[in-house]
């Protein structure tokens, strides 16, 4: 299965595994903060491990099936723009071969070919190939596309709720096995250990300071949690004795 797993995504395009990373660094990182805030904002208001479990494992499988449905639903939309971009390309091309001609001419001196090069080029391939490889041409150039490769809502669905669950199970496990006099401690010591983590991954890759997104990642879960656990001291109650 994991290697099925790699050669499907070894075989995604560029644009589709930076998609499919990013959906699993942000699923991750809910996951870790929503769940903590939820047990801890729990253990605030005096719930019963058995409550705090029910709560934490609601407060999971919830905000999973969100972020997923998001992601398909965003990555739909950048998916529908993709393939109505080539639609349009196509139905441009074959209304005006002329144009397209010209496109061609522009888009070759751009990468440094002379005029009389260019047009040689130009109607060498208006000459020889179809409408469909002359949009193949202009949708690379001018979109960095491929035609019929478009980003797939599904990749980002399932990888967004996966990565939400791995994130989650973090505080729960912490705030299931930790002994009752600590299990705030506990939880929140688990919960920035896998925010630093998400943060040193994140990082790498987007090229981006390691530590400042750590840092960021932490700041984040810390407000978080702190307003959920002051929330439910404010409300405090015992339920489930």
């Amino acid at each position: 299965m994991d290697f099925t797993l790699r050669t499907v995504f070894k075989h995604t395009l560029l644009a589709d595994r930076l998609n499919i990373i990013r959906a699993g660094i942000l699923g991750a990182n809910d996951g870790i903060i929503s769940v903590s805030g939820i047990v801890l904002g729990a253990m605030g208001a005096s719930f019963s491990s058995s409550y705090l479990l029910v709560s934490g494992v609601a407060g999971m499988l919830a905000g999973a099936c969100s972020m997923a449905g998001g992601e398909y639903i965003s990555v739909s939309a950048q998916h529908d723009i993709q393939r109505n971009t080539v639609k349009k390309v196509l139905q441009d091309t074959a209304k005006t071969p002329a144009m397209s001609r010209q496109q061609l001419i522009t888009s070759y001196q751009k990468r440094g070919l002379s005029l009389k090069t260019a047009v040689t080029v130009a109607d060498e391939l208006m000459a020889n190939v179809n409408v469909q490889a002359q949009v193949d041409e202009k949708v690379a150039d001018t979109y960095q596309l491929k035609v019929g490769h478009y980003l797939n809502p599904w990749h980002a669905a399932a990888t967004s709720f996966l990565s939400f669950i791995t994130g989650a199970l973090i505080p729960l496990l912490a705030m299931t096995l930790v002994p009752n006099p600590y299990k705030v401690l506990g939880t929140l010591i688990a919960m920035v250990i896998a925010l630093g983590m998400n943060g040193v991954v994140s990082s790498r890759s987007q090229t981006l300071s390691t530590r400042r997104t750590i840092l960021r990642n932490i700041a984040v879960g810390l407000l978080t949690t702190i307003i959920t656990f002051a929330l439910g001291e404010l409300f405090h109650t015992t339920i489930g004795g």
